[in-house]
């Protein structure tokens, strides 16, 4: 098994690093909110990498728009949340921003993160 944890920055690089080695099955795991809550970004991204996987080039621009339109971006900036910069929200739009996947080893201290540069 071979676990990845992806946003829209590293998408297309997580795509090329599943489809590496031929898994035979992906499962997409979009966590939203603390793991309790759905997000827009999360449940994009999902449907984006899903796009990808199956050999469609999706739509990163249609991605950016549904976000922005919807209520989440307003928490970027908003002075009650001074740890949601404003800038923070054009950096987790920049799709494909990094060509790196972030691969998941469970470890016996952990998981651990590591970069990985898919092909």
């Amino acid at each position: 098994m071979r676990l990845y944890a992806s946003s829209l920055v590293t998408v297309s690089a997580t795509a090329r690093a599943l489809a590496t080695g031929g898994p035979g099955r992906v499962t997409l795991v979009a966590m939203g909110s603390d793991g309790a809550v759905r997000t827009d970004e999360d449940e994009l991204c999902a449907l984006h990498l899903r796009n990808l996987l199956e050999g469609r080039a999706g739509d990163p621009d249609a991605v950016r728009r549904v976000i922005l339109a919807g209520g989440e971006a307003g928490r970027f900036g908003d002075p009650a949340r001074p740890h949601l910069h404003a800038g923070d929200l054009d950096i987790a739009l920049d799709i494909d921003r990094y060509d790196f996947a972030v691969r998941v080893d469970l470890e016996e201290a952990g998981p651990i993160a590591r970069l990985e540069r898919p092909i």
